[in-house]
């Protein structure tokens, strides 16, 4: 992969590293449940949303999971290579999911 390119994804990494970081952290900031006796029916939903926040942080842990990886293999110049067959990642693949471990035909085979 030419250096700018590769240039490119780091940068862009690193930026989507970064706003997941500050998702993670709003959503996992303890909800203010109250003092005050709430309906059962007010409480569920509060419950209810909580758990969706937990829910969607664990989202972007995953992939905040995958990005750190990405950056690993930039350092390591094994970024954009497929981890299936080996094949270079193309760069449309990079540009839509800049993290994705898997070129075009191998992400076909896995679903």
């Amino acid at each position: 992969m030419k250096p700018e390119l590769l240039s490119k994804f780091k940068i862009k990494l690193e930026k989507l590293a970064e706003d997941l970081k500050e998702k993670i952290e709003k959503l996992e900031k303890a909800q203010d449940f109250g003092d005050d006796i709430d309906s059962l029916e007010e409480e569920a939903d509060e419950t209810e949303e909580f758990g969706n926040r937990m829910a969607l942080a664990g989202g972007h842990r995953e992939q905040l999971a995958n990005i750190n990886s990405a950056l690993e293999k930039i350092k390591e110049k094994k970024y954009g290579i497929c981890e299936e067959c080996g094949k270079e990642i193309s760069e449309d693949v990079l540009d839509a999911a800049p993290e994705s471990k898997l070129c075009k035909e191998c992400k076909k085979h896995s679903h």
